[in-house]
């Protein structure tokens, strides 16, 4: 059973007591407006992740501005016929990237066989406006939807593209914000990004920004590395942005220690594990020189790490 986005959230966005049919996020200091017609905006039980990405920012200031504004269709899909494709991850990843009539259109299907198409949206070339349209699932049968539901893998997508328009990148790892300084942990998948993080729960001091998708932007000459709404496995998130002051590489191993390793292999490393935007070369190229950028200011080695809590007190001694 779903409940409705509460009347005190809602009122964060209109009149106090009235119902807006506008939200504000704000995720790695990038403002997203979205508006929707006549259909209900709901919680799923124990998805709250997005709450503490609630904005109400005006369009001013760094932290307020709207970069991208999205309206929201709930109902039938139009019909289309697309132009030349750009990038097809259909198989894996269940959406589509085209070209028509000098916008993107981006499709996604549904996870489950035999995969439906489920949500269409339309985006201009400068990614600053756009059209969603997403068709009632069994979930929320009554014209209704949810930020979970819609924003994954598309709300992914739009910060990717949304960062590399000169303002960072999206990273596969683990954040934390430990006594005012944010470490990153990077490392493919069972690399020990989520045992990491359950290791730092204990610890009220630190904030564990997530532990699956991370921002890390730079602003004023100074690099900084955020939380987004969507986890991994620890199922925890923070929309704190904290100064970027360290850079680890997971791996398994029987003792808690820092290995150096060369500026080139560290690279190597850190580029596997960024969200790339291949359907752009622009893009891409400026993803890949942000990353060599992060690299060569970020102090980086690769941390080979025992499943104890010891690791993070072995962390701290480092500092």
């Amino acid at each position: 059973m779903s409940h409705h986005l509460p009347e005190r959230r809602l009122s964060l966005f209109g009149r106090t007591g009235q119902v807006s049919e506008r939200l504000r996020l704000t995720i790695g200091g990038i403002g997203i407006e979205l508006t929707w017609d006549g259909a209900r905006c709901v919680i799923e039980p124990g998805k709250k992740f997005f709450d503490g990405f609630l904005s109400t920012g005006d369009g001013n200031g760094p932290h307020g501005q709207i970069a991208l504004r999205l309206h929201l269709h709930c109902g039938r899909l139009p019909e289309v016929k697309p132009e030349a494709m750009i990038f097809d991850a259909a198989q894996n990843n269940r959406w589509r990237l085209f070209r028509l009539d000098g916008r993107y259109l981006f499709e996604f299907f549904h996870t489950k066989a035999p995969h439906p198409r489920i949500q269409l949206a339309f985006i201009a070339p400068d990614f600053r406006s756009g059209e969603i349209y997403r068709r009632p699932d069994k979930l929320f049968p009554r014209r209704a939807w949810s930020l979970p539901w819609l924003t994954r893998p598309f709300g992914e997508l739009l910060m990717v593209n949304l960062l590399c328009q000169g303002r960072g990148v999206l990273v596969h790892g683990l954040g934390v914000h430990d006594k005012g300084e944010g470490w990153l942990f990077v490392g493919r998948s069972g690399a020990g990004k989520s045992t990491l993080a359950n290791l730092y729960k204990p610890f009220p001091e630190v904030t564990i920004l997530g532990d699956e998708r991370l921002v890390v932007t730079k602003v004023d000459g100074q690099f900084w590395l955020s939380g987004t709404p969507w986890p991994g496995e620890g199922f925890t998130v923070s929309a704190e942005t904290v100064p970027l002051r360290k850079i680890f590489f997971l791996e398994h191993g029987p003792r808690n220690v820092l290995i150096s390793d060369s500026f080139l292999n560290l690279y190597s490393l850190f580029f596997q594990q960024l969200f790339l935007p291949f359907w752009n070369g622009e893009a891409l190229s400026f993803a890949l020189r942000f990353a060599e950028e992060v690299m060569s200011a970020v102090p980086a080695s690769r941390l080979s790490f025992v499943n104890d809590a010891r690791v993070i007190e072995f962390l701290r001694g480092q500092a």
